[in-house]
């Protein structure tokens, strides 16, 4: 699914929920803010050193925030496992990024992860 694809989808939904709880007199749920990915991620707030072979929740944090980050890329399974699909992944998002390739999510990646899983127009 291209990004301009998912972009537009996720706008129409907006759109048709807002209009329905207008037509209803409803109240009208505003989306989280570009720089809170709450609601969005919330399998841990734990940002432990991860690699190849690393399992838990914290993978599973990290797989959601690539599926939200790394937007016009088919989704990945959230499944606690950082496997190799995973670790392609997390070295192509450092790529993008222009951070050291090593496929480990370390306090940098972390972060930018972070930054990208809650804005819109991730740049690859």
């Amino acid at each position: 699914m291209t990004v301009k694809r998912k972009i537009v989808g996720r706008t129409l939904a907006l759109l048709i929920a807002t209009v329905a709880a207008l037509a209803t007199g409803g109240v009208v749920a505003t989306p989280a803010s570009a720089g809170n990915i709450t609601g969005r991620c919330t399998y841990t707030s734990s940002e432990p050193v991860l690699r190849s072979g690393s399992s838990g929740t914290a993978v599973r944090q990290v797989q959601c925030e690539l599926n939200y980050a790394m937007t016009g890329v088919a989704d990945i399974a959230v499944d606690g496992s950082f496997g190799p699909i995973t670790d392609n992944y997390v070295r192509r998002f450092q790529s993008c990024i222009g951070l050291p390739v090593d496929g480990i999510v370390g306090p940098n990646t972390w972060k930018q992860l972070n930054h990208w899983a809650a804005s819109v127009g991730f740049p690859c």
